[in-house]
């Protein structure tokens, strides 16, 4: 049944797609310049006011209209892909800490964070205390 449904769903969306194509190459859409102009045309002539709404959205700028370096912008996303590329591993590294941080730990236990860290630098603290104190004792003998 399970394939049947998908094979169902597939044959669908195949049929519908096909369909498309059929209506636009019968239309003349994909012909040349003038049967693709005669599809307009017929499309204007069924959709009254298209062809003023087309008029005002789609015009383009002059050139001295526009003043933006292209090659910049294009260099600026190559950095920025190459630089997200190369982070990658430490970027999904430091979310899975995060993650595992923010899962580990309901919201209201603040103070637990807290005591840990304490005790944290009371260890590192003792650490430092016992390296003196066998420097202080190598030097004596």
């Amino acid at each position: 049944m399970n394939k049947f449904v998908k094979v169902a769903w597939f044959s669908t969306k195949a049929a519908i797609g096909g369909g498309v194509v059929y209506i636009t190459v019968d239309q003349g859409i994909w012909g040349n310049s003038r049967s693709t102009s005669a599809a307009y045309d017929r499309l204007y002539d069924i959709m009254p006011g298209t062809k003023s709404v087309s008029e005002k959205y789609l015009h383009f700028p002059k050139k001295e209209d526009v003043n933006i370096n292209f090659r910049s912008y294009w260099n600026t996303g190559v950095f920025y892909t190459f630089d997200f590329v190369a982070n990658f591993p430490s970027k999904v590294g430091s979310l899975k800490d995060y993650i595992v941080d923010f899962a580990s730990s309901p919201p209201g236990d603040v103070s637990k964070n807290e005591e840990v860290q304490k005790t944290d630098d009371n260890i590192t603290e003792k650490k430092e205390e016992n390296s003196t104190i066998k420097i202080q004792t190598d030097k004596s003998d």
